[in-house]
């Protein structure tokens, strides 16, 4: 007798490709699933495998740019995982076209399942260049008829060049606009695990659904986040505030010399609205307790060594 496989279900040994793998967070989606033997790995970088690299990872070269590299790279894919985005290193263009590219490719190879990187509250910030990018995609992908599954990140409280980390070693933490309004934080370790878990949940429930992830204790002012880490850390920290009125002003200069600055102050425009933040119902519910504030700063200090 011949088994089908409900819509999105996953297949035995199912192959995995992630996009994006050598980006700051799609090394660590990729981390997360070589420990998870039962699954074929595949990971995409428009120059292949990075030097070093070992393991049981099949690298492909692939650029969301060109359609006949990601045809290639799709090739028997099952599932594909998409953390990749262009607006920090290229250009806006990369998030609109790039993602149709990819999104259109999944198409004709038959994906089972699509596993995209969004952004909280994408829908509500037509204004954000980078945020609408990701409702975009969300549409298509829907349009698609591929099942599908958006995990939308808020804020990450560390980056590659983590900043942050880098003004509490100086005593200082950087604030913009204010110290009181509230905006969801997540740790990209977290954010990592929970695309992992969207891309391998054997539930089919999960399919079809936009997920927030954050923490369980809810948004944080930036006040509140600096006397997380002043408790995690034992070390003073003296609060920097770029006022409103002074990204306000630079919005419009700005979009004549940077789309990047352009796009980062209409992001910021975007968190005074008291919107950007993560309902975790979803999140809990699928992927286990959400971790706290507290406990997710814990281990950033750790991780950087900021401990008194």
């Amino acid at each position: 007798m011949i088994q089908t496989l409900t819509p999105g279900a996953l297949p035995p040994n199912p192959r995995i490709l992630v996009v994006g793998a050598t980006g700051y967070l799609g090394a660590k989606i990729l981390r997360q699933l070589e420990a998870e033997p039962a699954f074929a790995l595949r990971a995409m970088s428009r120059r292949g495998a990075p030097a070093g690299s070992v393991g049981a990872v099949d690298w492909v070269q692939g650029d969301l740019m060109d359609p006949a590299s990601l045809a290639a790279a799709l090739g028997g894919v099952d599932v594909v995982v998409s953390s990749a985005n262009g607006y920090m290193k290229e250009t806006i263009a990369a998030d609109f076209e790039g993602n149709r590219n990819l999104i259109e490719a999944a198409t004709r190879a038959g994906v089972k399942r699509f596993v995209f990187l969004s952004i909280v509250a994408c829908d509500n910030a037509p204004s954000v260049p980078h945020f609408h990018a990701k409702k975009v995609a969300e549409d298509l992908i829907k349009a698609s008829g591929i099942p599908y599954v958006f995990v939308r990140a808020p804020a990450f409280l560390d980056q590659a060049d983590d900043y942050v980390a880098k003004g509490v070693k100086a005593g200082r933490f950087y604030a913009v606009g204010d110290k009181s309004t509230k905006w969801s934080y997540v740790l990209t370790d977290d954010l990592a695990a929970c695309l992992a878990k969207a891309a391998t949940h054997p539930d089919v429930a999960i399919l079809n659904q936009t997920i927030d992830v954050g923490w369980c204790d809810g948004a944080k002012s930036q006040s509140e986040l600096a006397d997380l880490i002043v408790a995690a850390t034992g070390r003073p920290l003296s609060i920097w505030v770029v006022p409103w009125f002074v990204i306000r002003a630079l919005v419009r200069p700005i979009r004549f010399i940077s789309d990047l600055g352009y796009d980062l102050l209409q992001m910021f425009m975007f968190f005074r609205t008291g919107r950007f933040i993560a309902d975790t119902a979803r999140q809990e519910r699928f992927f286990g307790p959400a971790p706290s504030s507290g406990e997710a700063i814990a281990r950033w200090v750790r991780r950087n060594g900021l401990g008194g």
